[in-house]
């Protein structure tokens, strides 16, 4: 076999293991960004070896003296190809963990929001100031607990917000604040329903 033979025929080769290379990982890669289980990841990667093996196989039968440089060919694909997956599943993670935490603080903000805004529903709605002016006696300790839990939740809101504390702080001083106001309307007689329309354990009028 003359040395342009060779040549093509060793390219040929080296094209055929970079090709399955790429398509190996890309199809990794789709298995991770579907979260498929192990047993798919397993046998992508499987059958993209042994089609690379094959290939060195065929090489080293066909073009005599080729098998080092296919294999040596096949080891640089393989470490690109992998450094591409890591590369992107790394990036992957890096997305969805940041998507998490946004939907973290997404949710604290809403929890947060809501029990102000049935707090100012007791303040600004005449029949709610009329039926249960308790809400808003400083006099009364469930109502002043409340008024302690919304300043806290306040101020650790604007630390979260700054980066100054943990989601964990702000989660307790809104899980407090809720526990505040359902103390307090229960202390001042409201009845509130569930989203199935079940009335909650309180007692005096519903709002």
């Amino acid at each position: 076999m003359d040395a342009a033979s060779f040549i093509l025929q060793a390219a040929i080769a080296l094209a055929l293991v970079g090709i399955l290379s790429a398509a190996t990982a890309f199809a990794l890669s789709r298995c991770l960004r579907r979260n498929d289980d192990a047993d798919s990841l397993f046998w992508y990667g499987f059958s993209g070896l042994l089609a690379v093996v094959f290939v060195i196989i065929g090489a080293v039968a066909t073009v005599p003296g080729s098998g080092g440089l296919v294999s040596a060919g096949a080891l640089v694909f393989a470490g690109v190809a992998m450094g591409w997956l890591w590369r992107g599943e790394r990036e992957r993670r890096r997305r969805v963990l940041a998507e998490e935490i946004r939907e973290v603080r997404e949710g604290l903000r809403t929890r947060h929001e809501r029990v102000l805004q049935q707090w100012v529903t007791y303040e600004l709605d005449p029949a709610a100031v009329i039926d249960f002016p308790a809400m808003t006696d400083l006099s009364r300790s469930d109502t002043s607990q409340l008024i302690r839990s919304m300043r806290a939740a306040a101020l650790l809101r604007e630390q979260f917000e700054g980066g100054d504390v943990g989601s964990s702080e702000y989660e307790r001083a809104v899980a407090g604040l809720e526990a505040a106001l359902r103390a307090a309307e229960t202390a001042a007689g409201v009845i509130r329903t569930d989203p199935t329309g079940r009335e909650l354990p309180a007692t005096g009028k519903s709002i």
